[in-house]
């Protein structure tokens, strides 16, 4: 099976791009990145998708200009759009005291995530490999890392997908080779004062000449069998998940922890940072231990201050866990949007929202729609779901002209401490709704409509 029969196993199988849909791919220049490229340029009419080409450039390498415009003549050749986006990395990286390859990984994704918001885009195509899902479970176990970390990178995570995770490197240099199509070559790769670099050019290689030369499969495989079983866990735990309050804290009862195996416990707080306050990184075991020390056997009115500006206090009923300082501002003031590619099921963590969305043949008249849900006319997907900005105006169901949101907020009684909690939902044309507050004209239901889309949103 060739690279591009791989990639369209994995589009069609795991569901990562539908029919009509645009999708952006993140092309370096890079060998794996121009493969990505070629491969999903050929799969567009076979899957009846349309092909964005997104370059960024971080202003670290000295050669990024000759990157830039190698990806550049390949979009002219295959007659494919291309988005350039460009960050000062070292600078930013000082500005917010974090290193290198951190700061460029934070700069490179948001530029991904805009420029699919501007091309109205479901999926976001990165140039992941198999080679790269190896080095990045290995690199985990070294770093000391838990069950998560090493079940490796995800096929799909929200809006990004990785069609050539199945192929090798050394693969898509092949392909590459066979198709005439030229690819820059990072320095950097040869640097081995970087662990990933060390993984990929001392420890690999020694690991498959003098241990097990299918070592690559047996890691995979690894990866693959605890995936399944973290899922399963996973699942049995966020039944227990809390709300995020309206003051951005998070509350749990003994009642509710007193049920949990330490095990469980250090997941459900481990799932309270990453889905209640997106915190990804930073927090290790000594933290999750302080926390279990806190909750088992800890004094009411304790508490265990964590990275990236997180409390854990105790009271007398449970405990609160709870942004403060800059952080407590910054979820006070916006919440990060989230792409809705199309119909389906989604997690909204920010709001503690599950959406479906459905696209229904018009039939009967559409029913009253109850506060959590929405039948709707003229969407053009994706759907962004975002908090308030200063300036939104819509126009209200019934009326004809604009409407600022703020007015509307008043009009409905809405508390002003709610009003960043409600999350707008909106597509290319504005704001289409906003649960239990208001719907846009512009859905309206008409006699000649053929197809509605249906939205429901639960906690």
């Amino acid at each position: 099976m060739n690279c591009i029969q791989r990639a369209l196993r994995a589009l069609t199988a795991d569901g990562l791009i539908r029919s009509g849909s645009t999708v952006v791919a993140a092309v370096s220049g890079g060998s794996d990145s121009m493969a990505l490229a070629e491969i999903l340029s050929e799969l567009t009419g076979m899957l009846h998708f349309s092909l964005v080409i997104a370059h960024f450039n971080h202003g670290i390498r000295p050669r990024a200009a000759r990157d830039a415009a190698l990806v550049e003549r390949y979009c002219t050749r295959r007659n494919l759009p291309l988005v350039l986006g460009t960050g000062d990395v070292p600078a930013e990286s000082k500005r917010r005291r974090k290193g290198l390859e951190e700061t460029a990984r934070s700069l490179r994704y948001g530029f991904l995530e805009k420029a699919a918001t501007e091309w109205h885009a479901d999926a976001v195509a990165l140039g992941h490999t198999r080679d790269d899902q190896v080095e990045t479970i290995f690199h985990h176990i070294i770093r000391g890392a838990g069950w998560r970390g090493v079940t490796g990178i995800p096929v799909r995570r929200g809006i990004f997908i990785r069609p050539i995770l199945d192929c090798t490197r050394a693969e898509l240099k092949l392909f590459l080779r066979q198709h005439h199509i030229s690819y820059a070559v990072d320095e950097s790769n040869r640097d081995n004062t970087i662990l990933r670099n060390r993984i990929r050019n001392r420890l690999l290689p020694n690991l498959r000449k003098s241990f097990n030369p299918s070592i690559d499969d047996a890691i995979i495989r690894l990866g693959e069998n605890l995936s399944e079983g973290w899922e399963v866990l996973e699942h049995s735990v966020k039944r227990y998940l809390p709300p995020l309050e309206d003051n951005g804290s998070v509350r749990i009862e003994f009642e509710r922890l007193n049920t949990l195996s330490d095990f469980q416990l250090y997941l459900l707080v481990d799932l309270i940072l990453r889905e209640r306050f997106h915190i990804m990184q930073d927090v290790e075991k000594v933290h999750f231990d302080a926390a279990k020390r806190l909750i088992r056997v800890g004094r009411s009115g304790g508490r265990v201050q964590l990275p990236q500006g997180i409390t854990i206090c105790k009271d007398q009923r449970g405990i609160v866990i709870s942004p403060t300082g800059r952080m407590k501002r910054d979820r006070q003031r916006r919440y990060e949007p989230v792409l809705l590619p199309g119909p389906g099921r989604f997690s909204l963590a920010a709001w503690d929202l599950n959406v479906e969305i459905r696209e229904i043949d018009m039939g009967p008249p559409a029913p009253d729609p109850a506060r959590d849900e929405a039948y709707l006319a003229a969407v053009k997907f994706p759907i962004r779901v975002r908090s308030r900005l200063p300036g939104d105006k819509m126009v209200p169901f019934g009326m004809r002209g604009r409407k600022k949101l703020s007015d509307i907020y008043i009009d409905k009684k809405v508390p002003v401490h709610s009003r960043d909690r409600i999350p707008v939902f909106e597509d290319a044309n504005g704001i289409l709704w906003i649960p239990g507050v208001v719907t846009d004209e512009r859905t309206r239901i008409l006699p000649h409509t053929r197809r509605i889309t249906h939205i429901r949103i639960s906690p």
